[in-house]
């Protein structure tokens, strides 16, 4: 079994497109974020109901700051990533990453969404810096980013909630 997860992971075909405006993206991101499986991993007050994930959506797609992409496998979204660029003179950014369809969790989909992500980040934005903000029981994340080179700094509480802090130069 575990051979035939590798060869899965070898031959997926993952690509990151910025996420547009569209009926389907807000269908998709509405179903995973109030997934209650998924949400436990988030952190912040998101929204519920299906008018405050539109209108998140269409934030996230028009707010210079944030650069959101859409994750495709095979041309078929399964998630998404993020950038939320810090308020100036910060030169770090925010990450966030959700694969949302469930049987491609685990596959290393998030390591090439990761790395494509880090890379546009590299050479797209004025960014120094990245960071991540997980769970301390998120273990799959805590992995995830530590093998994508990133440091553990520090524990910082969130609106109550008590996350990790992952670091990464770009420079």
């Amino acid at each position: 079994m575990v051979a035939i997860q590798e060869v899965q992971r070898l031959q997926t075909n993952v690509e990151i497109v910025p996420t547009q405006q569209s009926k389907e993206t807000r269908i998709n991101w509405l179903r995973w974020i109030t997934d209650p499986d998924i949400r436990q991993w988030m952190c912040g007050n998101l929204p519920t109901k299906p008018e405050e994930v539109y209108h998140w959506v269409d934030s996230a797609t028009t707010d210079p700051r944030r650069h959101y992409f859409d994750i495709l496998l095979d041309n078929k979204p399964i998630g998404f990533i993020n950038i939320r660029e810090d308020h100036a003179p910060s030169n770090t950014g925010e990450i966030g990453i959700v694969i949302g369809e469930k049987m491609h969790q685990g596959r290393g989909i998030g390591h090439q969404a990761l790395d494509k992500l880090v890379s546009y980040a590299k050479n797209t934005t004025h960014l120094t810096s990245l960071r991540a903000l997980i769970k301390p029981n998120n273990e799959k994340s805590i992995k995830l980013f530590t093998q994508s080179g990133f440091t553990y700094t520090t524990s910082v509480m969130i609106e109550g909630t008590p996350m990790l802090k992952f670091e990464k130069q770009l420079v």
